[in-house]
């Protein structure tokens, strides 16, 4: 063996002369390599944050603030926000102010002689304003100061003689007192007799409203002999 061979294995041989090998670094997490982009320790987040709103600022002072002139900020009135309100309720609750109308005929009336009336869409009229035609007769009887009576066919028969338009206007009266609500106008009425006082009281089924109405005096009275009879015994 030359002595460059020797050498060689010589060399092959020497352990001290090796180069020793690397050792491999550990792999570090995704979330370390996420904040190492942003930044690390998370200073780059809490930049960001300060810049965005820094940006945001520099925005609403770049904009133009744009006042409205019909915007009062709530310096309204009672009374305009009274009408507002009924405004709303029309709109949305047509029912609760539509009025119910009633058309009355006038009252058709003939000559039966010449001492008697006859009403002949009496017991109708009665229908169309709701009221019991006792009630009416009454009052027809106390206004006129006479007597009258309800024939088979509901007629009225009064006795005197009337034109059509003398009892048209009591009629009118009638409606204003026993029909027709002071508070809304309204004809949707219901006249009730209170058992305890006696008195009749209007309720208003539209507004609820209730009050008292006059009560009707009593009619004319023929005297007869019955009459003339008991005066009189109580006299005598």
């Amino acid at each position: 063996m030359s002595d460059e061979e020797e050498a060689d294995v010589a060399a092959m041989l020497d352990l001290s002369k090796k180069k020793k090998k690397k050792k491999k670094k550990p792999e570090k997490d995704s979330s370390d390599k996420d904040g190492a982009a942003a930044g690390g320790d998370g200073k780059a987040t809490e930049e960001d944050l300060s810049a965005q709103e820094a940006l945001l600022v520099e925005q609403d002072k770049a904009q133009d603030t744009v006042e409205d002139n019909f915007d009062r900020k709530a310096d309204y009135t009672y009374d305009e926000l009274l009408d507002r309100v009924v405004d709303l309720l029309t709109v949305n609750n047509p029912a609760l102010v539509q009025k119910t109308k009633r058309n009355i005929k006038p009252p058709q009336l003939t000559l039966l002689s010449s001492k008697k009336t006859l009403w002949i869409n009496f017991q109708e009229i009665c229908s169309m304003m709701q009221r019991s035609p006792d009630h009416v007769y009454q009052f027809f009887m106390a206004e006129l100061g006479t007597e009258g009576s309800i024939d088979g066919n509901q007629r009225l028969i009064i006795r005197g003689k009337y034109v059509p338009k003398y009892i048209e206007s009591l009629l009118r009266k009638y409606v204003v007192e026993y029909v027709t609500c002071e508070m809304c106008r309204s004809p949707n009425t219901d006249l009730k007799k209170d058992p305890g006082s006696r008195l009749y009281f209007l309720q208003c089924n539209d507004c609820g409203s209730s009050r008292s109405v006059a009560v009707i005096r009593s009619g004319y009275h023929a005297t007869s002999r019955a009459d003339r009879r008991a005066a009189r015994n109580a006299k005598g």
